[in-house]
């Protein structure tokens, strides 16, 4: 029992590891290229005191508590931020789709989660504050929006530890997390939107008539759009004990439609509802996603 809670530990440290290097360096080599532009959406603010100690600046010595108190205080100040964002991800079993021939490409799970810690990682970088939301058919975990550049080491934590399964409900969760959201901010949804949710329009309008921001990023994994496979294939479902055998060839046409109508049915409500909409493949480069988000918010007047 021991061993496998060391080997459970020890493979989360490592998705930790990995995921800390890859949403780092896509980061800082995506701002070192584009210039950075001043950020206007946060402050200094005071936050609290402490005794003065030998090296302290003394312009900080609060000179009206000395008057009071006779005591030699410091005041102490933080940034703080006006934005704050809140990202969800999808933890449902299809996002543990695994294509057979992966080559450069990352899992869909770890692309949508190197995307999330990305996304977290340059949030923090702009002193805005972030927090994250996993959910399936419910929310499974929930981390506040918080702008310390060490609150990434527990986004990147509950990122390695989540484990894709169960059903979908997009709906479901959004109405089970809508009030813990801020009444402003940016919310970002992360999901592979393998179902048409007849209420998904409802949901979605909800949140952007409590004044937030949506961007919703669609990832599919490269087979799930182009459908390459061969042969007599026997197809399992994620997320629930279902499956059927069958030859691609007969299905390839109707499938690859039937991709595209779902992507376009999402896009066209997004673009309905004024929220952004980006479609991500898991071999299309990460530095698109974090682009688009750049470019929307520059388009906002912000960052």
């Amino acid at each position: 029992m021991k061993k496998k809670a060391l080997e459970l530990n020890l493979e989360t440290l490592s998705r930790i590891a990995s995921l800390n290097i890859r949403a780092t360096k896509l980061v800082e080599g995506l701002l070192s290229g584009h210039h950075r532009s001043k950020h206007t959406g946060s402050s200094i603010e005071f936050a609290d005191y402490k005794d003065y100690s030998p090296g302290d600046e003394i312009k900080h010595i609060d000179w009206k508590m000395l008057a009071k108190t006779d005591k030699h205080q410091i005041k102490q100040f933080e940034q703080s931020s006006n934005l704050k964002a809140t990202i969800l991800l999808d933890a449902s079993g299809s996002m543990g789709y695994e294509s057979p021939n992966l080559k450069n490409n990352m899992s869909k799970m770890d692309y949508a989660r190197t995307l999330v810690a990305s996304l977290s990682y340059l949030l923090l970088k702009q002193f805005d504050a972030v927090g994250i939301s996993i959910f399936n058919k419910t929310l499974i975990r929930h981390v506040p929006p918080r702008s310390k550049p060490s609150h990434f080491k527990h986004i990147l934590h509950e990122l390695a530890v989540v484990s894709p399964n169960g059903i979908t409900k997009l709906e479901d969760a959004i109405e089970c997390m809508v009030e813990r959201l801020p009444s402003r901010g940016i919310i970002i949804l992360v999901s592979d939107f393998l179902t048409k949710e007849t209420g998904i329009e409802k949901k979605l309008k909800l949140l952007v008539s409590r004044g937030l921001e949506v961007i919703l990023f669609h990832v599919l994994d490269s087979d799930e759009v182009s459908f390459p496979f061969k042969g007599d294939v026997i197809f399992e479902s994620l997320e629930d004990d279902s499956s059927i055998e069958l030859d691609p060839e007969d299905i390839r046409e109707t499938y690859q439609r039937s991709i595209q109508d779902l992507i376009e049915y999402y896009r066209s409500h997004c673009t309905k509802l004024g929220i952004d909409y980006k479609f991500l493949q898991t071999s299309t480069p990460l530095e698109q996603g974090l682009l688009y988000y750049l470019l929307q918010r520059k388009n906002l007047g912000k960052h």
